[in-house]
């Protein structure tokens, strides 16, 4: 995928490892296996979020691209009530 360099992400600075970015000529954000494939891992304890658009690239189309960010919930410590 060929980006426009005036984005923060890729122009700026790498890529995290725990942050994916999509083009728009990709179409795996749009299908519904995508979905299915976050709520697997949110269901499992991750926390996925969308990355501000501003910050991702665009192509030279000017599609926008998809960002999301990755982490492991953290375990909530239990407490005794």
């Amino acid at each position: 995928m060929t980006h426009d360099s005036r984005y923060i992400i890729t122009e700026i600075r790498e890529r995290a490892d725990n942050e994916f970015i999509f083009g728009c000529s990709e179409r795996i954000v749009a299908s519904e296996e995508f979905t299915r494939l976050l709520n697997f891992f949110r269901n499992r304890g991750w926390d996925i979020k969308q990355i501000d658009e501003r910050s991702l690239p665009k192509d030279f189309h000017h599609n926008n691209s998809s960002g999301y960010i990755i982490t492991k919930k953290k375990e909530e410590p239990f407490e005794d009530a």
